[in-house]
């Protein structure tokens, strides 16, 4: 049976690099996932106490130890650097 589409058309926009979660270690070895509501998978929904907010996002880092959301999430933070982030993780409220 031949197929009717490409064999990428089941890749997600998760898969993609602009939509991939950054990883940031902060100065006690922490590492941290850092993506946004809008930004989601199964793998991630699967961790959530909540429905994602698609419309309005927030800014989610997640450690092994804690998990922190910022609120609302900056614009173009996927393009700010690693000290950038971790000064937005310091502001982040606990949610663990």
């Amino acid at each position: 049976m031949p197929l009717d589409r490409s064999p990428t058309d089941h890749v997600t926009h998760w898969d993609s690099f602009e939509h991939r979660a950054r990883t940031i270690v902060d100065e006690r070895g922490t590492e941290w996932e850092v993506y946004d509501d809008g930004t989601w998978s199964i793998q991630l929904a699967l961790d959530w106490d909540s429905l994602p907010q698609t419309s309005n996002p927030g800014l989610f880092f997640v450690s092994g130890v804690e998990r922190r959301r910022l609120w609302p999430c900056p614009d173009a933070w996927k393009t700010l650097g690693d000290s950038d982030l971790l000064g937005l993780l310091s502001r982040a409220k606990s949610i663990s």
